[in-house]
């Protein structure tokens, strides 16, 4: 084995055994996760998005307070205002409240009848596939050069308890002496 190899081991054994567990039994390794949004959800919603066909893309996401500040961006739109669990405003003298999505589809309707969809979505945490880090501090370094590719990233965890062999692996990259090789 080269000189530079053995170097390489004995550095990641010592970054192995002195690394925070996280509380995960060995052998642990990490992985990326990401937050991923599922549009057109019927249960467990996080929010309202609106979706605009002429910007062929999400114009808005967030909760009905929220929703507030952009129904108030509306032209010919007066006294917008959140109470409690409902939006509730002027539009050419006719007074609406808007209490979820299908409420808010109708005034839409309405208002502009061929721009705007309105639909729930729900925010889950995904892992991200074809990651995995031997240490935590490669794993963040990671994310911290290609944040870019993912959606609020962060490390997670893992332990391959029901892999012998990537037990054993990691038993001899932990116990070998590499000061006599």
């Amino acid at each position: 084995m080269k000189k530079e190899d053995i170097e390489f081991l004995k550095e990641l054994q010592h970054e192995m055994l002195t690394q925070d567990h996280l509380c995960q039994a060995n052998p642990r390794f990490w992985v990326v996760k990401q937050d991923v949004t599922d549009y057109w959800v019927n249960d467990d919603a996080d929010g309202i998005f609106i979706y605009s066909s002429q910007a062929g893309d999400s114009v808005f996401e967030g909760g009905l307070e929220e929703v507030t500040e952009w129904i108030k961006k509306l032209d010919n739109i007066e006294n917008c205002k959140f109470d409690v669990c409902y939006v509730e405003f002027v539009y050419e003298e006719e007074e609406f409240a808007i209490g979820d999505a299908s409420d808010l589809q109708s005034f839409l309707d309405e208002y502009d009848k061929d721009n705007y969809s309105v639909g729930e979505y729900r925010t889950r945490e995904e892992i991200v596939p074809n990651t995995m880090f031997l240490t935590l501090r490669e794993c963040k370094e990671h994310i911290e050069s290609n944040s870019h590719h993912y959606n609020k990233p962060h490390s997670y965890a893992m332990t391959a308890w029901r892999s012998p062999q990537v037990q054993r692996l990691y038993e001899i990259l932990e116990k070998t002496d590499w000061g006599n090789t």
